[in-house]
């Protein structure tokens, strides 16, 4: 009989211990997920799955930077909106950006990011291509990746300071970015905003949303779109 070295079997066993906890905050996150879905009226599609189609053709940057599945995904109304919210996680090396084939083994040190997405769209609100993103975050290789370009404002440094704006129109884009829309978003960091048309991706990087505050958390993020949508009006 082979006698395995002590060090061997601590090693199993703290590898069992990660997976058994990993499965059980996923099914206890699971449960919950469910109960939120029955308030908000929405439907859960449990698991991992591919990420719709519809979302993977729209062009959103987010979806470049890992496999395309998500999940836990509710799907849903919410006043005027039609709703999808999802995690959606990728690999990649520190302070890098992903991607979809990215060779994990031959880069360094790297580490997974997950987030909780939310997915908008309001049939006839068409907003300007953007991508709204902190600057203190991770690499984001926008331009290379879309035809979109960066955008500045004169004399607001403020905002340029915490935000990172691409926009495939400028002068579209201005209009909707008022002094009093720049304004809210200086006191509002941390957000990422990708809009396509009539769609939009809402999420903060690397931060997954606990069951208990995903309803105030699409409130927000409706809040968000709207203060773009409608900049005259007070922000939520």
């Amino acid at each position: 009989m082979v006698r395995r070295p002590l060090g061997i079997w601590i090693f199993v066993a703290v590898a069992v211990l990660i997976v058994g906890a990993a499965l059980y905050w996923d099914g206890q996150r699971r449960q919950a997920l469910k109960r939120v879905a029955g308030e908000l009226g929405f439907e859960l599609v449990a698991g991992q799955h591919p990420l719709p189609a519809s979302l993977d053709r729209a062009g959103f940057y987010l979806f470049t930077q890992g496999p395309p599945l998500v999940k836990d995904r509710m799907e849903g109304q919410r006043g005027d909106y039609q709703v999808s919210i999802f995690d959606f996680s990728f690999a990649a090396e520190k302070g890098e950006e992903g991607g979809r084939d990215l060779p994990v083994a031959d880069v360094g040190q790297v580490e997974n990011r997950m987030q909780t997405v939310v997915w908008l769209q309001r049939g006839g609100q068409v907003l300007p291509d953007l991508d709204l993103s902190p600057t203190r975050q991770v690499l984001r290789r926008i331009g290379a990746r879309s035809a979109l370009r960066r955008m500045t404002f004169d004399g607001r440094a403020d905002f340029d300071d915490r935000y990172l704006l691409f926009v495939r129109d400028q002068t579209a884009a201005r209009r909707i970015f008022t002094p009093r829309v720049i304004d809210a978003w200086v006191g509002d960091p941390g957000w990422f905003l990708e809009g396509r048309g009539e769609q939009w991706l809402v999420y903060r990087l690397s931060e997954v949303v606990p069951p208990g505050e995903i309803a105030a958390f699409l409130d927000r993020a409706i809040g968000l779109i709207e203060r773009l949508a409608t900049p005259g009006s007070p922000s939520r």
